[in-house]
C-alpha cells in the first residue's frame, strides 16, 4: 500500500539540477541585557466527528485530553523568535505554512523565525489543507480535515502568541539538563537474519518482538529551562520515540507526554513544553504491549526522567541569542509507484479503499508543495551552551544522533515533526533493508548526505557534505 511516497520524477528534476543543496542564513548573534521570554497555550481539539490519523483511524468520539499548541516567544529588544509544539500527530505542506504565517504576523517577525513542530500523538488531526483541497474535488472522497477548523485553529494560536508578546519578562540564564528514559524507546526496525527488516511498532503483544535487542536509540530526556537568575520560567523537555502507548479507540489526548508534562506543571506551577525529537524508528514497542497499565508505566517513566533531567540541571548566563537556517532539497523517490499519475488516479477513484485516496491525497499535495517550492527550511537556535535543531518530518535517529556528534561540548538538543510533508525521513541504507518506514517517505536517496550537510552547516558552519 502507498503512503505518503514520494513522487513522479519530472516534478523533482528541477530540484536535482538545483543541486539538492542546502543553503545556510544566519540571524545574529544579538548581543544584550535585553532578553525576554513568554510563554503561550492555547486549545487545540478538533471537534467530534472530526478525522484522526488523517482519517484512517476511528474519528474523535470522546476527548480524555485536550490537545494543546504550546510554545515560546523570545525576544533579545530588536527581534523575536517563536518555538511552538502542537499535540496534532502532523501539520503537512499549507497546513504548516499557516500556523508559521499566523504566528509570524503575531510576534511581527519573518516566518523564518519560527519553528512549529508536532508531538505526535496518533489520536490527533493530521493536517494538510491542501490535501483536503483535492479530495473536495472528487465525488464521495473521504474527509481529512475541516478547512474552518484548521483555520479557526490558526487564529487561536496567533491570539495566545499576541498576548504572550505583551506579558515578556527578562529571562538571564539557560538551565541545561539530562537523564536516561528507562524501559521506553525501541528502534521499531527488527533486522531478520536474512537482513530484511520487520517493523516493531509501537505497541505489541508479540513475544519475540519484546525480546528482541532495543536497537539503536538516544535514551537521553534533555531539558531546556529559561531562568530570570534563580526563578525558573518554563522548562522544554526533548526525547526520541514515537509518543503513543496505543490509538484508534477514538478517544483524543496528547497521550503520554502530555500527561507526563501536566504532573511536572501541577508540581512546579510554571509551564512545561514537550517536544518529539528524530523517532522516525524509534518506539515503545519493545517494552509496551498496549495496554492501559502499560501507559501508566510509560508515562511515570517519562516523569521520573524529566525529575532527573530538572535536577541535574546546570545554569549558565545568556547575553546574545543567535538563529541560523539552511534549506535542503531532498532528493526524490523515483519508483513508478510514487508516479503523480497514479496518485491522482487513486484520488479519483471512487471505488479505492478511503485509506488509499487519504494517502494519495496526503502524498499529491506534497507532489504539488515541491514543484512550487522545492526547499525545506530547518533552523537552530543557539543560547550560551545550548542549541537546539529543528527538522521536518519523521527523521530517523540517526539524524539527532549526528546533530549532538557536531558539537560533542554543547548540548544539543532536536526537535523532528516540522512540516511532515517529506514522510519519514530515511537513511540511505534503509532503501535496501525494506521495512515500513521506506514505503511511507517521499526523501529518497542521496537525502541522507544532504540532510547532514545541512545540519552541519547550522551546527559548525561547515558546509562539506559528511563523509
Amino acid at each position: 500500500m502507498r503512503g505518503f511516497g514520494g513522487c513522479v520524477r519530472t516534478i523533482f528534476l528541477v530540484a536535482l539540477v538545483a543541486g539538492c543543496m542546502s543553503r545556510p542564513v544566519s540571524v545574529g548573534p544579538v548581543r544584550g541585557g535585553n532578553l525576554t521570554i513568554a510563554s503561550f497555550s492555547c486549545d487545540v481539539t478538533p471537534p467530534v466527528g472530526h478525522p484522526l490519523c488523517g482519517g484512517w483511524i476511528k474519528p474523535l468520539a470522546v476527548v480524555d485530553a485536550p490537545l494543546l499548541a504550546k510554545g515560546i516567544v523570545l525576544s533579545n529588544g530588536k527581534t523575536r523568535y517563536v518555538l511552538c509544539a502542537v499535540d496534532w500527530c502532523q501539520l503537512n505542506t499549507a497546513s504548516h505554512d499557516l500556523l508559521c504565517r499566523r504566528i509570524a504576523e503575531a510576534a511581527d517577525i519573518p516566518e523564518s523565525q519560527v519553528a512549529v513542530q508536532t508531538v505526535h500523538p496518533h489520536d490527533a488531526p493530521i493536517a494538510d489543507a491542501n490535501a483536503q483541497r483535492l479530495l473536495d474535488r472528487e465525488t464521495s472522497a473521504p474527509a481529512h480535515l475541516d478547512l474552518r477548523f484548521m483555520d479557526a485553529v490558526g487564529d487561536r494560536v496567533a491570539a495566545a502568541v499576541r498576548q504572550a508578546v505583551k506579558r515578556m519578562r527578562p529571562f538571564t540564564h539557560v538551565g541545561y539538563g539530562m537523564a536516561k528514559v528507562e524501559k521506553f524507546a525501541s528502534n521499531r526496525r527488527v533486522v531478520k537474519v536474512n537482513g530484511k527488516v520487520r517493523t516493531r511498532m509501537s505497541s505489541t503483544k508479540d513475544p519475540a518482538y519484546h525480546a528482541a535487542p532495543e536497537g539503536k536509540i538516544d535514551p537521553w530526556l534533555r531539558t531546556i529551562t529559561f531562568f530570570d537568575r534563580d526563578t525558573p520560567i518554563v522548562r522544554l523537555h526533548y526525547y526520541a520515540s514515537h509518543p503513543q502507548s496505543y490509538y484508534g479507540r477514538g478517544h483524543a489526548s496528547p497521550d503520554v507526554p502530555g500527561w507526563a508534562r501536566a504532573q511536572l506543571e501541577r508540581d512546579e506551577k510554571i509551564p512545561h513544553i514537550y517536544f518529539t525529537g528524530c523517532a522516525g524508528d524509534v518506539a515503545a514497542g519493545k517494552y509496551n504491549d498496549g495496554t492501559d497499565e502499560a501507559r501508566t508505566q510509560m508515562i511515570a517513566r517519562l516523569v521520573a526522567a524529566m525529575r532527573e533531567a530538572i535536577g541535574a540541571t546546570r545554569k549558565a548566563p545568556v547575553s546574545e541569542i543567535s538563529w541560523k537556517t539552511a534549506e535542503v532539497r531532498f532528493a526524490p523517490r523515483t519508483e513508478p509507484e510514487f508516479a503523480e499519475a497514479g496518485f491522482r488516479k487513486e484520488i479519483a477513484d471512487p471505488r479505492a479503499p478511503s485509506i488509499k485516496r487519504l494517502k494519495a491525497a496526503l502524498a499529491l499535495a506534497w507532489c504539488e508543495r515541491v514543484a512550487g517550492r522545492p526547499g525545506v527550511e530547518i533552523s537552530c537556535l543557539r543560547l550560551g551552551p545550548v542549541r537546539i535543531v529543528h527538522l521536518p518530518g519523521e527523521p530517523f535517529i540517526e539524524y539527532q544522533l549526528y546533530a549532538q556528534s557536531r558539537r560533542p561540548d554543547d548540548f544539543v538538543a532536536v526537535a523532528g515533526y516540522g512540516d511532515c510533508g517529506p514522510g519519514y525521513i530515511c537513511t540511505d541504507d534503509a532503501f535496501a533493508e525494506g521495512g515500513y518506514e521506506p514505503t511511507e517517505s517521499f526523501a529518497g536517496p542521496p537525502s541522507e548526505r544532504l540532510l547532514k550537510a545541512a545540519i552541519a552547516d547550522l551546527l559548525d558552519g561547515e558546509a562539506k557534505p559528511p563523509k
